[in-house]
């Protein structure tokens, strides 16, 4: 304290007795061990002053760290630089004092000083509240660092949201680049969750050392994420998947027909052939779209218009799709029907054994007749009618598939009737229909084949009378001839009666290739069975057709037996107001009954009240 005294007084240029202190200090310089110190600072009062000044600077600056700042390592290093001072001071310029004639008490006493003054400084140093202060300037700490990254997050899902519209449209051109993108935000949000937990834990901690150098560790972090770096890096990645995507996807507008061959889209109407985008160009076709959706992804702002451009597209090309779809489905339809009669012609002729086989080839399957048409010019139709179609002229298709249509369905009517020739001529019938549909050009190429397989038979057209007229020689017809009048006056010899009188019938009918006699059964015993034919035939028949002919083979095995056949052709030919003529070629397949109604009745009004009239007679 002394010491002290005697710096204020020499810095300011004062003595005890200038200053009027002559009473106090004669007293204390009376004490040996201060009288010396006074005259060691007399003989080094620059050092003393020197290293006071710097003392009284260190104990400032420890107040102020630990009062102002709160600084806790400042304090210490205030405290510490104080101590260092004070040793200086005491045991360097007051060294002398070890020799001087002082008690020792009294020497004690005073190199006591600054080791109490370092203790108490570094004391109250370390005594110091210092954890509440550093947790609370944390915790402000964290609050600012907290609403950072709220900004931060609430920036990242702003912009991603703007940038990323139609993510779920775009999946379907892109799904990889949609997928890193997605994962990437999810990431992105992840990172910013862990921080928010990092933040929390630091909360909750009570070493505020600890939770400083944790909160150092956490602002660091938030200073690394950069959500507009993040959202730049993420659309960068879609762009160049859907780049790859739209070229694979858009880069040619292929649609494929039944037959798996691509389409000619280039030849339909401007209205499907090209798109407007929204966002780009007005018409697009529909082969370059890939380039417009393309330029979109690099210059449009947000993708939500790439998705919408994208929602265009797809959705002219699904009417594209579907209007050849509509367009298509008549040929497809034309050409089944068409391969499925050649199939049915293929069959017939292939089961056929007759002499005449080789001509029928000939003129129904190779079609060598150039008049004519055979299976492989309608085939070459049906390759002309797949071609159009392809070309996007389904007009033209359709006229094709349909004209190949019908000329299937004559030949395979052609081979139906040409398939029954041999039993017509085997029972030695005189005359055959000729359904309207077959043009007598095939039948005549194919008459000069039949007198030439069969001896003593001669066949020719009737084209008025849409019949095939046979005639056989005296020698080989004349027994049948015989046998078949006798069986005709038969049939005859109930027409002159009542229709609805009591069955008079023959229980016998001329059939086979002899014309051998066999007995028929009577009406009552195969009631069961004419009603089911009559119901079989009045189903079939077209209210439009003129002429019916059914094939024997075709019908069900109930139906097709002589004693079934035989009783309703003579009940219907005896409803003369109701059929012109029914003609059984033969009782047993092959062969074919064949209904013709008479003027001004339809086929399906006749067969239906013929089977009403047999049902009322005799059940």
């Amino acid at each position: 304290m002394i010491a002290l005294v005697q710096t204020l007084l020499a810095l300011f240029g004062y003595t005890s007795s200038s200053a009027g202190l002559t009473p106090i200090a004669e007293p204390v310089l009376s004490i040996p061990v201060l009288f010396e110190a006074a005259v060691v600072f007399k003989n080094s009062s620059a050092v003393v002053m020197g290293l006071f000044l710097l003392i009284a600077l260190a104990w400032a600056a420890q107040g102020a760290a630990m009062l102002v700042v709160e600084h806790r390592e400042a304090a210490y290093g205030a405290a510490t630089l104080s101590s260092v001072l004070f040793f200086a001071l005491f045991f360097g310029v007051y060294a002398p004092l070890t020799s001087a004639d002082i008690p020792l008490v009294q020497l004690g006493a005073f190199y006591a000083v600054p080791v109490c003054a370092a203790a108490l400084q570094l004391v109250a140093v370390g005594t110091y509240p210092w954890n509440e202060v550093v947790l609370e300037e944390t915790g402000d700490d964290l609050g600012r660092l907290e609403a950072d990254l709220a900004n931060r997050r609430s920036a990242f899902n702003t912009d991603f949201d703007t940038r990323f519209e139609g993510l779920e449209t775009l999946s379907n051109v892109a799904p990889g680049g949609v997928r890193d993108v997605r994962e990437g935000a999810d990431e992105f949000r992840a990172r910013l969750d862990g921080i928010d937990e990092d933040i929390a834990e630091i909360r909750s901690m009570s070493d505020g050392e600890a939770a400083q150098a944790a909160r150092a560790g956490v602002e660091s972090e938030i200073d690394g994420v950069d959500p507009d770096a993040r959202i730049e890096e993420l659309t960068e990645r879609l762009r160049q998947a859907l780049a790859s995507g739209i070229r694979t996807e858009y880069g040619e507008f292929i649609v494929s027909s039944e037959y798996g061959d691509r389409y000619r889209t280039v030849n339909l109407p401007t209205k499907h052939r090209e798109v407007s985008i929204p966002g780009g160009a007005d018409a697009v076709h529909l082969d370059h779209v890939d380039e417009e959706l393309e330029s979109l992804t690099r210059t449009a702002n947000s993708f939500g218009a790439v998705a919408a451009a994208v929602e265009a597209v797809d959705a002219h090309r699904q009417r594209v799709r579907a209007h050849v779809r509509e367009r298509e489905a008549p040929v497809v339809e034309a050409i089944s029907t068409t391969e499925a009669r050649l199939d049915t012609l293929d069959e017939q002729i292939g089961a056929m054994d007759v002499p005449f086989r080789d001509r029928i080839d000939e003129v129904l399957l190779a079609g060598r007749d150039p008049d004519l048409v055979g299976a492989r010019d309608v085939r070459s139709k049906l390759d002309s009618a797949r071609e159009s179609l392809h070309d996007c002229q389904f007009e033209d298709a359709l006229s094709t598939a349909e004209d190949a249509a019908t000329q299937a369905a004559t030949l395979v009517t052609t081979a139906e009737l040409v398939s029954t020739l041999e039993a017509t001529i085997d029972a030695r019938h005189a005359t055959v229909s000729i359904p309207t549909e077959i043009p007598d050009g095939y039948l005549e190429a194919i008459l000069p084949a039949i007198r030439a397989g069969y001896d003593g038979v001669d066949a020719t057209i009737d084209a008025a009378g849409g019949r095939i007229t046979f005639t056989y020689d005296a020698v080989a017809g004349e027994s049948e001839s015989s046998t078949e009048v006798d069986a005709v006056n038969d049939l005859d010899s109930g027409d002159t009666g009542d229709r609805d009188g009591p069955s008079n019938e023959p229980d016998t009918v001329g059939t086979g290739s002899g014309r051998e006699s066999v007995r028929v059964a009577s009406p009552e015993e195969v009631v069961d069975g004419v009603l089911y034919a009559f119901r079989e035939f009045e189903r079939a028949a077209d209210g439009d057709d003129r002429i019916v002919q059914f094939r024997l083979e075709d019908l069900p095995e109930a139906v097709a037996t002589p004693d079934v056949l035989v009783n309703v052709e003579r009940f219907a030919g005896r409803q003369s107001d109701l059929f012109e003529a029914v003609d059984l070629q033969s009782p047993e397949p092959p062969g074919f009954i064949e209904f013709t109604p008479a003027d001004g009745a339809s086929i399906e009004r006749s067969m239906s009240t013929a089977h009403r009239r047999f049902r009322e007679k005799y059940t």
